[in-house]
């Protein structure tokens, strides 16, 4: 997610009425970047699907922290206020916003589904507030029924990969790439490091010269807050040319992006790795490189040395108790080709059908033939929508009804003075003093109180 722009101010800490409205302009522009469809269908009746998902923390911890996942549509129009982990896309999942998953949150059913699929769709919902539906807003509980298959991970606690971290895009270096059959996994997201098994991002070289440094200069000064200070106490590199080093080098042994289309994770290949074997064996160029994992290891250079001496021959091989030599080896991941989709639909028919690859590609065929996401129908209004409006009328939601009715009506035309009382301003591109914002709402105080019997 970009930064947000604050709105550009004068030296005198004013801000014109055209540089408020622009900077409002590209906020929204930003916001409608981010969510770019319709927010007006909850997937749930839709059933299984392979779709973006959220998972939502503030109901988990709600209903003793039972995972839930809801759809792209339900993340705005019903979580919008709640705790909310990006989760990217999920196979074959119904969403569980107003399912008795969440039969402990309040007025936990679907807003979606309650309110019946609108006969035009809009997101500009100070507008669709003042209908009678929005008017009379009833609590209701979450009792739909769930779906049995979903299937949860970490994710949903909003942890992810091996190193089970919670995801902060803050402060995550590196990449992070989800593996793509997610059998054992569920599809989950790994640092690139953490695929390697390796715990520093540096070589030994660096991590030698980063112990010899004297750290003590890098403490604050004598009575200054260790708190205000912690952010500097992250080590550095004294030289851009280190800096550069350290990221061309940490990883030097991981595949280029641009090299592989697919990754699967060591522990889905564990699962399989007979299977995988076969399939390496069968189609050469589908698995592009395997890329071994190493407990326990530092640097790059630790892993480059323990995958060296992973290589070197036996002089004797392990007997299992059934005679034959073990296989067992250092877990890997696989990296797919960018064309290997086009090798096994081309040959997976020549196979053996009755041999573990053919039925294994058969089990899983979403891994090589069409796996379509689902994505919600782009917004196509020319209105626009606000995220402040929707936090407005999921306040308005919580009023009794007659309450509710005045607070929209009295919203729209402050809204609607507003714009109007901006308008000569923007146009000749003055500055809004606060004496005449002050003076603007003293106006409207003065016309309340008079229209009062």
């Amino acid at each position: 997610m970009s930064e947000s722009n604050p709105t550009p101010m004068t030296e005198d800490g004013v801000v014109t009425a055209v540089d408020y409205i622009e900077s409002q302009k590209e906020l929204e522009k930003e916001a409608r970047e981010l969510m770019p469809y319709d927010p007006n269908e909850c997937t749930y009746e839709q059933g299984e699907l392979r779709q973006p998902l959220f998972a939502c923390l503030t109901c988990s911890a709600q209903n003793d922290n039972e995972p839930i996942g809801v759809c792209y549509s339900c993340s705005i129009q019903c979580h919008l206020q709640h705790e909310l982990v990006e989760l990217f896309t999920k196979r074959s999942f119904e969403c569980d916003c107003g399912t008795t998953r969440m039969k402990q949150t309040p007025d936990g059913a679907c807003k979606l589904r309650r309110k019946g699929k609108p006969e035009k769709k809009e997101r500009k919902l100070s507008n669709v507030s003042t209908s009678s539906n929005s008017g009379a807003h009833l609590e209701l509980p979450a009792e739909d029924v769930p779906s049995e298959s979903n299937r949860y991970n970490q994710n949903y606690h909003g942890k992810f990969c091996g190193c089970e971290q919670l995801y902060n895009p803050l402060e995550e270096t590196g990449h992070m790439i989800q593996c793509y059959f997610g059998f054992t996994c569920g599809e989950d997201w790994y640092h690139d490091r953490c695929i390697m098994g390796v715990k520093s991002v540096g070589t030994n070289k660096t991590v030698e010269r980063l112990k010899s440094e004297n750290l003590l200069d890098k403490l604050p000064s004598p009575g200054v807050d260790a708190n205000d200070q912690s952010k500097q106490l992250k080590v550095v590199p004294k030289k851009e040319e280190d800096e550069e080093e350290d990221l061309l080098e940490k990883l030097k042994y991981f595949p280029k992006l641009e090299k592989f289309d697919e990754f699967i994770c060591w522990k889905c290949v564990d699962q399989f790795k007979d299977v995988f074997e076969e399939l390496d064996s069968k189609f050469p160029g589908v698995i592009m490189t395997k890329l071994p994992r190493f407990d326990g290891i530092m640097t790059v250079d630790d892993w480059y040395n323990k995958r060296e001496e992973s290589l070197q021959p036996k002089t004797k091989k392990i007997k299992t108790e059934n005679g034959s030599p073990s296989s067992s080896g250092p877990s890997y991941s696989i990296f797919l080709g960018n064309d290997f989709r086009y090798k096994l639909l081309d040959d997976y028919e020549s196979l053996d059908h009755d041999s573990k690859l053919y039925k294994f590609l058969c089990n899983n065929s979403y891994l090589f033939k069409d796996d379509p996401i689902f994505k919600p129908p782009e917004d196509e209004s020319e209105d626009g929508w606000s995220t402040t409006d929707m936090g407005t009328a999921e306040a308005l939601h919580s009023l009794p009804r007659d309450r509710a009715i005045e607070s929209v009506q009295a919203y729209d035309k402050i809204r609607s003075k507003l714009r109007e009382f901006f308008k000569p301003f923007a146009q000749q591109g003055k500055i809004v003093t606060e004496d005449e914002v002050r003076n603007f709402f003293g106006h409207i105080d003065d016309k309340a109180q008079d229209s009062q019997p």
